[in-house]
C-alpha cells in the first residue's frame, strides 16, 4: 500500500456513486431512511481517510515503516545497499597482434550477456585475457572459471567467436539488500550511532560496505602488529555461504571511515560439517527428515562465527521439539558426543547430512 491523494473530480464522481447506490429516488423510501444514507457515505469517507492515517503513522517508525519509505527517512545516515555488477577476465582467441575492439557482446549459457569496456589487442600467441562486466547487476551475473562464452554482436576476421572464462571467474555480483536486511541496519545505526572505533565498531562498517556482506566479525590483536581482523562472509546457511569476493571495496569504505587504526579485512574459510542424524523409527519419515535438516541450519545460522565450537550434543537440541521430533541421535566425527572446533579464520556451515 501507499499513500495516494486523489483528484477532486475523482472524489466527486465516487463519493456521488456511493450516494446514488444507497438512495434511489423511484422507491418509496421513508424519510428517516435518509440519514442512514448519509451515514453509510460518510462512514465510508472517513474510514478511508482514517486507513490512510493509521498507513502515515507507520511509516514514522523504522520497524513498521515499508521499504520505500524507510530508505527515504534513513538514506541520509544509513545509505542503502545496491546490487553490484559482477565483472572478471575472460581469455579470448584468434589472429596474432589482431585488435578486439571495445564494446563487444558475449552471452553464456544461463542468458546473461557481458560486455568488453576497452579495447584489447591479441597477443603473439593468439590469445588475450581481457576485463568484460556483467550487463545487469545481481549475483546472477557470477561466472566461474572454465565457463564458456559465445559472441553475439559483430566482431572483426581473425577473432574467434567464442571465450573462455578465466582467473578466478566472473565475481562480485550481488544482489540488493531486502527490506529487512536494511531495516536491520537501521536499527543497528539507532542502537550504536557513534563509532570511533569501539569494539564491533568494524564489523559494522563492513556490514555498510557492501551488499555482497551478508555477516562480519572482528579480532582484536590479530597477527605480530596487533591488527584488528574483520572477517565477511555473503549469504546464509539455508541458501548456501560463500566467500565476499570484492574485499577491496570493503578495506577502502573501512579506509574511509575508520580512524587510523591498523586493520586487515579477510573472508574465512568455509568449513563444511556433516553430521550424522538418525530419527526414531516411528518418526523418521521425509517430512521429519527436512524439519530437522531446517531447524540444524536455522540454529548454526544463530550459532555460527569464526573460532566458534560446534556440539553434537547442541545439534541434537536444536532438532528436538518433544511433540513432532520426540528424540534423535547426532553424530559429529562418528561420535554422539563429538565437537567440531573452528579457528577464528574459519567459518562453519552445515553441509551434506548422513541420514542412519
Amino acid at each position: 500500500m501507499s499513500f495516494k491523494r486523489d483528484s477532486l473530480a475523482v472524489l466527486l464522481d465516487r463519493i456521488y456513486a456511493n450516494y446514488t447506490s444507497h438512495f434511489r429516488p423511484l422507491d418509496k423510501t421513508p424519510r428517516q431512511n435518509l440519514l442512514k444514507v448519509f451515514a453509510s457515505v460518510d462512514a465510508g469517507i472517513y474510514h478511508q481517510l482514517l486507513g490512510d492515517l493509521d498507513f502515515l503513522a507507520k511509516q514514522i517508525f523504522p520497524d513498521t515503516a515499508e521499504g520505500e519509505y524507510l530508505r527515504e527517512h534513513w538514506s541520509h545516515k544509513v545509505p542503502p545497499l545496491y546490487a553490484i555488477t559482477a565483472e572478471g577476465e575472460i581469455t579470448m582467441t584468434g589472429t596474432a597482434n589482431k585488435p578486439i575492439p571495445s564494446g563487444v557482446v558475449f552471452e553464456a549459457a544461463s542468458g546473461e550477456r557481458y560486455y568488453l569496456g576497452n579495447a584489447y589487442r591479441m597477443g603473439s600467441n593468439g590469445q588475450a585475457i581481457v576485463t568484460v562486466k556483467a550487463e545487469n547487476p545481481g549475483q546472477q551475473g557470477n561466472l566461474a572459471a572454465g565457463e564458456k562464452l559465445s559472441v553475439i554482436s559483430a566482431m572483426p576476421v581473425g577473432i574467434d567467436s567464442q571465450a573462455v572464462v578465466s582467473g578466478n571467474g566472473i565475481i562480485g555480483g550481488s544482489d540488493a539488500e531486502t527490506d529487512e536486511e536494511y531495516l536491520a541496519r537501521v536499527l543497528a545505526f539507532l542502537r550504536n550511532p557513534s563509532r570511533y572505533g569501539k569494539t564491533d565498531d568494524f564489523a559494522s562498517w563492513a556490514r555498510d560496505a557492501s551488499a555482497e556482506v551478508s555477516a562480519s566479525w572482528e579480532n582484536k590483536n590479530f597477527g605480530v602488529f596487533g591488527a584488528v581482523l574483520v572477517q565477511v562472509i555473503k549469504g546464509n546457511q539455508i541458501d548456501g555461504v560463500h566467500p565476499v569476493d570484492n574485499l577491496a571495496e570493503v578495506r577502502n569504505y573501512i579506509s574511509k571511515v575508520a580512524p587510523p587504526v591498523l586493520f586487515e579485512v579477510r573472508t574465512p574459510k568455509i568449513v563444511s560439517i556433516n553430521p550424522s542424524v538418525s530419527l526414531p523409527s516411528q518418526e523418521d519419515s521425509q517430512a521429519n527428515r527436512e524439519l530437522a535438516e531446517s531447524r540444524l541450519k536455522a540454529w548454526m545460522q544463530l550459532a555460527a562465527k569464526p573460532g566458534v565450537q560446534i556440539t553434537a550434543g547442541a545439534l541434537r537440541m536444536a532438532v528436538i521439539d518433544g511433540v513432532t521430533i520426540t528424540d534423535t541421535a547426532i553424530k559429529l566425527g562418528g561420535s554422539t558426543i563429538g565437537i567440531v572446533t573452528t579457528t577464528i579464520l574459519e567459518y562453519p556451515y552445515i553441509g551434506e547430512i548422513l541420514w542412519e
